[in-house]
């Protein structure tokens, strides 16, 4: 579907540009403007304010699905600390392959170039021509010394906070280097003295995985922050904000040119998803533009919801566990073929995990796999019609040969009467 452009906005709904593409918040600079708070986000709130003032530390995991809100909350705790003069790094794991992982992690810096963001690019970046041969041959062969390292610079500009978004790539790394990483966090939430905030965002299925592998890390976290799906008044609030942002005329509502029966229904499509929401309320604003509507009602909506008919319905066959990775192959990948591990850092679930969820829809004919064991969805399979349906179909055929039927012994009948009454008969 082709975005409409900003004048068609404009004119029909009385915005500047589509509020709810990802490409609509770049520019802004304060992202509480687009934020909606959940309950959960008071104790994240909480346990920042004490490391900022500096009278204790913490370190807390903040874990949720895909499109939940966990980057979005790390940016927040950025720009709190950056209203209070005070230091925080973000840093994002992204999947990067090859022996060395660790020299390619955390590959951006959004901060200023100050003492701890050298020192972090010495850590974890491993350049050459920061660190003397001795010293990277020494921290990369212990991963206490190089979270000692990062402690210390953490320590030298406190109050501060060391922001680490999408840590379940690691879990995609080198057994080596993945290794390293975690032992490297564990040690720095050991040691670290008051005033140091440590966050660490993953999706729960990773943060489950790696309770496993790494429990004295996980024993070392103070709070475990598990993101819950938007309600429907959270979902209103969420998307109020985001249209406020861009409105070129004074509105009727807060929600419009929504109105609210789309926003609860788009809300329990996405099952509470915050991305999900906001990509159905996108697609909606482009269909209304299409059809020269100035309002986005339900007439629009299931317009929308008609277009994903077909792979919603296909969806909603597997269960719960297991539509996710379903949904990512027919969506992300059409339908497939595509490789487990794509599919599980998509999904990001641990590998292991992923494989036993794809492999159970293979056992129930959903998906199948290729000859070099990747994963695709049938089309025969998914163009289907549901056996209910099937038979709701069957009801009203059967029903009209059975009247058709009547019709003609009626018929028969009548005839054979009158041929009585003539003195004649026929069998």
């Amino acid at each position: 579907m082709s975005a409409a452009s900003p004048s068609h906005y404009h004119q029909l709904l009385g915005l500047y540009r589509n509020p709810f593409l990802r490409s609509s918040i770049i520019e802004l600079e304060d992202p509480s403007a687009i934020f909606s708070k959940q309950w959960v986000d008071d104790i994240l709130d909480s346990l920042a304010a004490e490391a900022m003032s500096g009278v204790a530390s913490a370190f807390v995991a903040l874990t949720g699905p895909p499109g939940s809100g966990r980057s979005l909350r790390l940016h927040l705790l950025k720009y709190s600390y950056a209203r209070a003069d005070l230091e925080a790094i973000y840093q994002e794991v992204s999947v990067v392959e090859g022996p060395d992982i660790i020299d390619s992690l955390l590959t951006t810096s959004y901060e200023r170039s100050r003492s701890i963001t050298k020192a972090l690019k010495k850590v974890l970046l491993g350049m050459p021509e920061s660190l003397t041969d001795e010293e990277l041959l020494q921290l990369k062969s212990s991963p206490a010394e190089a979270g000692r390292m990062i402690v210390k610079a953490l320590d030298s500009i406190a109050p501060s906070a060391l922001l680490l978004d999408d840590v379940h790539n690691m879990m995609y790394a080198d057994e080596r280097w993945s290794f390293f990483f975690f032992e490297m966090i564990r040690e720095i939430v050991s040691v670290m003295p008051e005033g140091i905030l440590v966050v660490m965002s993953m999706s729960d299925e990773s943060y489950e995985e790696l309770d496993k592998r790494f429990p004295a890390l996980t024993s070392r976290v103070h709070e475990r922050i598990a993101l819950p799906p938007l309600t429907d008044e959270e979902a209103i609030s969420l998307v109020s904000k985001r249209l406020s942002r861009f409105r070129a005329r004074e509105p009727q509502s807060p929600l419009d040119p929504l109105t609210e029966d789309v926003v609860i229904s788009a809300n329990r499509v996405a099952e509470g998803n915050p991305a999900k929401l906001l990509e159905l309320l996108s697609k909606s604003l482009d269909v209304a533009v299409i059809l020269g509507r100035s309002r986005v009602d339900m007439y629009v909506f299931d317009k929308v919801l008609d277009a994903e008919r077909e792979i919603m319905d296909y969806v909603k066959k597997a269960p719960p566990k297991m539509r996710r990775e379903l949904e990512i192959i027919l969506k992300n990948f059409n339908g497939g073929p595509v490789g487990l591990e794509k599919v599980a850092i998509e999904a990001e679930v641990p590998i292991s995990l992923a494989y036993s969820r794809l492999e159970a829809l293979v056992v129930t004919g959903m998906l199948e796999k290729d000859r070099s064991g990747r994963y695709y969805v049938p089309r025969e399979a998914l163009r289907a019609k549901p056996v209910s349906e099937e038979k709701e179909e069957e009801k009203p055929q059967k029903a009209k040969k059975k009247k058709e039927s009547a019709r003609k012994r009626i018929t028969r009948s009548v005839l054979k009467l009158k041929r009585l009454k003539k003195g004649l008969w026929w069998p």
